[in-house]
């Protein structure tokens, strides 16, 4: 099976499938995120393989800037430390991945309107970020898919410094690593090891089918149209 006719079978499935399937495969909690890891909207919903990322809090000082171009000067040079992550998911390498930031909960805003649209330009399903998220409403109107554990104003500036990539991370509670399949709805963030995808998926869509035949018979009987959670069932 391609890695896109793979992501194509995990994407049809809620959460909810995927999470029995991983439970009747015996891993239980062990891809559930932390409760806190959260949409910035509702209906976000994203596929794709890992792309880890790890930041560390630095207790560095920041000498006041002399002017706005110090200023300037002295932000591009520390986000191009920071920011280094983002040269792997440029030029079409962000296809199909999920960007994963283990940033310890930090609040520092390493998401953003701008990079956030840029991210999707480039192809990236979505990121997750065990950090903040800031420019929340201007996010939400562009339409950039991304689930936090904090909503913050802060910049990274001052406050992060690159600690890896493309390493294993732990992210609200996950060991993530490169190349898992990370999937994400309005219920949360599951985590699925690569080499046991497809052993998740049997299960998964044996359980979403069953779950429409019943509730279409209950859409049947109390008068309600059938939509589209029904699938084939309809």
């Amino acid at each position: 099976m391609t890695d896109q006719e793979l992501l194509s079978r995990v994407r049809k499935r809620r959460l909810a499938d995927l999470c029995d399937g991983m439970d009747a495969i015996g891993l239980v909690n062990t891809g559930s995120m932390a409760p806190s890891m959260r949409p910035i909207r509702p209906g976000i919903k994203f596929a794709g393989f890992a792309y880890t990322v790890k930041l560390i809090p630095t207790h560095e000082t920041v000498r006041p800037a002399k002017s706005v171009e110090d200023y300037m000067k002295m932000l591009s040079e520390w986000c191009s430390d920071t920011y280094k992550f983002m040269g792997g998911l440029t030029d079409g390498k962000a296809s199909d991945k999920v960007c994963v930031i283990d940033m310890g909960g930090y609040p520092g805003g390493v998401w953003g309107s701008e990079n956030g649209m840029n991210m999707a330009k480039n192809g990236l399903a979505g990121a997750v970020i065990d950090g903040g998220c800031r420019d929340s409403y201007e996010c939400n109107l562009e339409n950039v898919n991304v689930f936090s554990t904090v909503r913050t104003f802060n910049h990274v500036y001052g406050r992060l410094r690159n600690g890896g990539v493309e390493v294993p991370i732990e992210c609200a509670g996950v060991t993530v690593n490169p190349g898992d399949v990370v999937c994400a709805d309005d219920d949360g963030v599951l985590v699925i090891p690569r080499e046991r995808v497809e052993e998740v998926l049997e299960f998964a869509e044996f359980v979403h089918a069953d779950d429409q035949k019943k509730r279409a018979t209950h859409y049947r009987d109390l008068g309600m149209e059938p939509d589209e959670t029904l699938g084939e069932a309809r």
